[in-house]
């Protein structure tokens, strides 16, 4: 006798199999696209011979049934200049592997930024200063006012950061407003063209180690972290940052990515949106003597903080260090990226352990 409890109907599960696959097939021709268009700008990344990724590549793939494409890892091998298997081609992440550590169902939900303060209370978190979800306004206490009242709140406040709570990444749709630089901008008009499901917060202070490399901008920690076998693993660890004056630090608008080391120190290079390297900032920061502050704190924070959410076996984690060097937990996201063309391989040494579970069936 077969006995199945907690299973949706048929029809429903064939409907949300169908929507998965379209959204996560979406996902897996984008990367394709923006693969095609990174290799062209590394004039075709590492180019090491078909002989030699047919023998390097290739075996160890096998195993899965799986057959990458060559130029995956033209991009990802092209800092180090050798072959190594262990990379995750970013199109087989989203339809293999993503669906299978991570619940696409809950992305939207589950990092809407208004909630945050119930999911992570133990979390510093910056000031919130009003919420709208849905089209319910909340003060900062959480109680639910109108909209009049709403338009109150901000326009009593000198300095705040309004960004979509749901649909947000790469540093779009966030607004910065200052009351000395934008006193005729209309409140009304900024509130309704955000619409519903929208987060307003106070101006962050960071840290002056963070600061000095560019001040313009909230330089943020982007840590990777993946849960597995009952542990939380940290996968790789960036610091981003503004360039040019710009609020915004990531790199695809303009900002800069450097990996950061176990112990906390930068290394010696950060990668552009151009895919260069570069050994100091534009404002003249040396990457190399720079070390985050109260970096081993921020992983404390997201090794306690990953299994509250197992829905997202893999997560990226954003974090600044506040004015007393703090961690300070900006946002994160159950859909992140790999971090594999500055880091290294998504799951480093527990490459074949990941994989055996996900394609083999290993407990």
């Amino acid at each position: 006798m077969r006995i199945k409890f907690n299973r949706a109907s048929r029809r429903e599960q064939f409907a949300k199999s169908a929507y998965r696959k379209i959204d996560l097939s979406m996902e897996a021709r984008q990367a394709r696209t923006a693969c095609r268009k990174k290799l062209a700008a590394l004039g075709g990344g590492y180019r090491g011979s078909r002989r030699l990724f047919r023998s390097q590549v290739l075996p160890f793939w096998r195993r899965y049934g799986v057959k990458p494409k060559k130029m995956w890892y033209d991009l990802y091998c092209y800092k180090d200049g050798a072959y190594d298997p262990r990379y995750i081609p970013e199109e087989l992440y989203w339809q293999r592997i993503y669906p299978v550590m991570n619940n696409p169902g809950f992305r939207q939900a589950y990092t809407d930024k208004c909630f945050y303060h119930r999911l992570f209370p133990h979390l510093k978190q910056p000031r919130t200063i009003l919420r709208n979800s849905n089209h319910c306004f909340y003060d900062g206490s959480g109680k639910i006012v109108n909209f009049t009242r709403a338009k109150s709140i901000l326009k009593a406040e000198k300095r705040f950061v309004i960004k979509p709570a749901i649909h947000s990444g790469e540093g779009t749709d966030i607004y910065f407003y200052d009351q000395n630089i934008d006193h005729k901008t209309d409140i009304s008009f900024l509130m309704k063209a955000y619409g519903l499901n929208y987060i307003v917060q106070e101006v962050v202070s960071q840290h002056k180690v963070l600061a000095s490399i560019h001040p313009e901008s909230l330089n943020t920690i982007r840590v990777i972290s993946f849960l597995f076998k009952g542990e939380v693993h940290i996968s790789s660890a960036i610091l981003r940052m503004g360039v040019a004056g710009s609020r915004i630090d990531n790199v695809s608008a303009g900002g800069l990515a450097c990996p950061i080391r176990p112990n906390g120190r930068l290394e010696a290079k950060a990668m552009n949106a151009q895919f260069q390297w570069l050994s100091s900032h534009p404002r003249g920061a040396v990457f190399c003597e720079i070390k985050i502050p109260s970096f081993e704190k921020v992983l404390a924070a997201i090794r306690r903080t990953h299994p509250f959410i197992p829905h997202f076996r893999i997560i990226g984690w954003d974090f600044s260090i506040d004015e007393d060097g703090e961690p300070l937990f900006i946002e994160y996201n159950g859909a992140p990226g790999m971090n594999q063309v500055s880091c290294g391989p998504l799951f480093g040494n527990l490459t074949e352990s990941v994989l055996n579970t996900i394609f083999l069936k290993e407990p």
